[in-house]
């Protein structure tokens, strides 16, 4: 089974003492001690993520309070050491430090505004975190809890469960929004500095769509529009991380695709609940990024030629649900406003999805 090369061997700082301290920080108890080797393997397969490196272990301690032995399956997200890309992308600490504060603050919140009118909002457990001496999140791994990677999405049905995220996502943002004035400034990030700087990767996109138009007569009327697409890029995607003045903002997850969920599988093979990974890229601005990630890179083609107004009236109808069933006071826009909203920002769906494709595909 391939894996990531930089995923085969850990950090040498990554050992057995550094998960005992962990384990004695995480509860508040000194007298921890492991009862074997915390033996690390690589935590995803090759191609199933870009923005960390990620290991696999199990915990096994005991307290001398207890006498009683324990453990914990955890995944692990760790900058990289090598040069490249990864290095890159994650050098400042930026997406580490908005992981944490993810999970550790407004993920819980969000679950209990939602469980609050009986809903309820998952996400693996967060177990530890540090940007200092080194930058490491720590989950517990759910992987043997049933869930499993999936694919493109080809059914409306197995839809359902991914929207209903989503919408839960924005609409508990909105609404801690609402109630703290500085909430919108504290999630204001952009990822258009950083998606321009792997010029690499994104040019070689358009450089397999400019061989067509010039490969295939048919295509070479699209040669012209294509410069201008690119040369527009940055100004487009600058644009979209800025929060809109005409339309309502919420968290988006920023990295909404296929490789960062998990699905519970019934009997039949049908999806029956999902969860949401990678919360690196939240940025509070237009829904549009999301909206577009689902019909770009989490459905199938076919799927989203058929059913796409089905799947923005399926959006609409759980956001503005939640929103009035959370007590939210404010403005709930029309579904009407929604598709008008995703009419603008229509410029964003092709961009954006070639340079997060781009990425995925490195």
């Amino acid at each position: 089974m391939p894996y990531n090369p930089d995923e085969l061997v850990a950090p040498s700082w990554l050992n057995d003492e550094f998960f005992r301290d962990v384990m004695r920080q995480v509860n508040h108890d000194p007298t921890i001690e492991l009862v074997s080797e915390c033996a690390l393997r690589p935590g995803t397969k090759l191609g199933e993520h870009y923005a960390s490196v990620m290991f696999r272990t199990s915990i096994k301690y005991v307290s001398k309070k207890s006498n009683v032995e324990q453990s914990i399956n955890v995944i692990m997200k760790t900058t990289p050491e090598a040069d490249g890309i990864k290095k890159e992308l994650l050098e400042d600490n930026k997406l580490f430090d908005t992981e944490i504060r993810m999970y550790s603050k407004i993920l819980p919140e969000m679950a209990r505004l939602l469980k609050g009118v009986g809903e309820e909002y998952k996400y693996p457990r967060y177990i530890y975190g540090a940007l200092k001496p080194h930058s490491i999140v720590i989950l517990e791994d759910i992987s043997h809890q049933g869930w499993i990677m999936g694919d493109f999405i080809d059914t409306i049905d197995e839809m359902k469960p991914i929207i209903k995220n989503i919408a839960m996502f924005h609409a508990a943002s909105v609404v801690m929004e609402s109630k703290d004035s500085n909430f919108s400034t504290e999630n204001y990030f952009s990822m258009a500095d950083k998606l321009m700087s792997f010029d690499l990767l994104l040019n070689k996109g358009f450089d397999d769509l400019k061989y067509l138009t010039v490969t295939y007569p048919e295509f070479a009327r699209f040669a012209k529009p294509l410069d201008h697409f690119r040369q527009d890029l940055r100004k487009v995607l600058e644009s979209a991380y800025k929060p809109s003045r005409t339309f309502q903002n919420v968290l988006n997850h920023g990295d909404f695709q296929c490789k960062n969920m998990l699905h519970q599988i019934d009997r039949d093979g049908r999806h029956t609940d999902t969860i949401l990974l990678d919360y690196q890229i939240c940025c509070w601005t237009s829904p549009a990024i999301d909206l577009y990630s689902m019909f770009d890179i989490i459905t199938t083609q076919e799927l989203k030629n058929t059913c796409r107004n089905e799947l923005i009236y399926l959006y609409h109808q759980e956001y503005s649900e939640l929103l009035k069933r959370l007590g939210f006071e404010g403005n709930i826009p029309t579904l009407l406003e929604i598709q008008i909203e995703l009419l603008r920002a229509a410029g964003l769906g092709m961009r954006l999805s070639k340079c997060l494709k781009g990425l995925q595909n490195h």
